[in-house]
């Protein structure tokens, strides 16, 4: 006896209900409401098969990888083919099926070898035209959003079609540092587009706040606690589909990356986000404070499996680099420290320019729009150039300043930012 999970929206209930009732050895166990239910139906082993429609509730491609993995098999239901494909559903019945095709689709899925798809491209850069780069680090503040931000915005006055992704779970921080008053989340509702087809627009209409022309921002979450709508799989997608709209996609992530409760469902883990945007990147920096503890931390964290497995795209990067902390001249008792305790030399040191970040977060600007001679923001404009090489600058007007246009003069007008494409929060 086969025992089928129905999964499915209510158009499509009754059809099927009538449908597998003329086929002999099949059992419908459950209908679940939503994906919750049908993933505790998956998991608890009593059911071989799901039969699911593409506006099931919570249906995302992360679900459907879960219930593989859970080892039911995963049939589709709908003239959609396409789209569900999209989400991982290879064998799909359509809605004027018989019930011996059903039957036999049934049985050719319970006999059916789960084998991994060819890949469609050579390997490569996963974010397709542009590159992500992931900001990642220790704790005690290393810096993680003020380099996040500076360094979209100077990948955009290098003549680069920049966006910055807030993409923290824990707290973000990107809207506050930019001066961004509109309180909806443009990941939320990205992340959203991206698991209700009916919703998706075009690939470069997406939700955003714009800075500049080439410097556009992607807010974060409003609050803490809505974590559960930003998940692994949906996030992986927006930001390859970012990458295809920009040539430079930097994601500001919490420096938390392992579950809060290791005993806890892994579908429902906080930190998957962050561990999303490290596996997506093309380049992962790695950020640590130029100082005692922020060292101490930078060596545990550097002997962790995480971060072994972004070894291979990873660049270290010291910021708030100061005589005062690590003793004179600072660069070389840093570079003596990581040597000998982890054999690694760091890829970028960024000086300590506290005056400029204080000034510059509390108007709500860049470093380069509060003080464009910082040696801060030559470190940064170095070090974009380092990371993707070869990109002319753009023109600049004299002096090296551009010109700002309406409701860029300050923290306060900077709610009148607009945003492009999707739904409002």
């Amino acid at each position: 006896m086969t025992q089928i999970l129905l999964a499915v929206d209510f158009e499509y209930d009754l059809i099927l209900f009538e449908l597998l009732s003329e086929i002999d050895d099949v059992t419908i166990v459950a209908r679940p409401a939503d994906e919750v239910e049908l993933l505790a139906h998956c998991r608890t082993g009593g059911a071989d098969v799901v039969i699911i429609g593409r506006y099931f509730p919570g249906l995302d491609a992360e679900v459907v990888a879960a219930i593989a993995a859970s080892g039911v098999k995963v049939l589709g239901f709908g003239d959609d083919e396409h789209a569900l494909a999209d989400l991982g559903i290879t064998t799909v019945v359509a809605t004027d099926a018989d019930a011996p095709t059903m039957a036999a689709a049934i049985e050719d899925i319970r006999a059916a070898t789960v084998v991994p798809p060819r890949p469609a491209a050579p390997p490569g850069a996963v974010g397709g035209a542009g590159v992500i780069i992931t900001v990642w680090g220790t704790g005690s503040s290393p810096g993680r959003t003020l380099t996040a931000v500076n360094l979209a915005d100077q990948a955009s006055r290098q003549g680069r079609r920049s966006v910055v992704v807030d993409a923290d779970t824990v707290s973000g921080m990107v809207a506050s540092t930019l001066g961004l008053t509109e309180e909806s989340s443009h990941l939320a509702s990205l992340c959203r587009s991206q698991t209700d087809p009916s919703g998706r627009g075009h690939q470069h209409s997406v939700p955003h706040a714009v800075i500049r022309e080439n410097f556009h921002v992607v807010t974060g979450l409003t609050r803490p606690e809505r974590w559960p709508e930003i998940r692994a799989s949906v996030l992986e997608a927006v930001l390859q589909r970012l990458a295809t709209a920009y040539e430079v996609v930097i994601v500001d992530i919490s420096d938390r990356i392992d579950p809060d409760d290791d005993l806890a469902d892994p579908f429902y883990d906080r930190h998957c986000a962050t561990r999303a945007a490290l596996e997506v990147a093309d380049i992962v920096l790695i950020l640590a404070a130029g100082e005692p503890i922020g060292l101490q931390r930078l060596v545990k964290l550097l002997g962790t499996p995480r971060a072994e497995s972004v070894r291979e795209k990873m660049r270290l990067v010291i910021t708030k680099v100061r005589a005062g902390a690590v003793g004179h001249p600072a660069e070389t008792r840093i570079r003596e420290v990581l040597d000998r305790f982890v054999r690694i030399t760091p890829d970028f040191l960024l000086s300590d320019d506290r005056s400029t970040a204080d000034a510059a977060m509390l108007a709500g600007h860049t470093l380069h729009e509060q003080n464009p001679r910082s040696v801060l923001v030559g470190d940064l404009a170095a070090m974009m150039d380092e990371l993707l090489p070869g990109r002319r600058r753009s023109r600049r007007s004299p002096g090296g300043r551009e010109r700002r246009g309406a409701g860029r003069r300050g923290r306060t007008q900077r709610a009148r930012v607009s945003q492009v494409g999707g739904p409002r929060d």
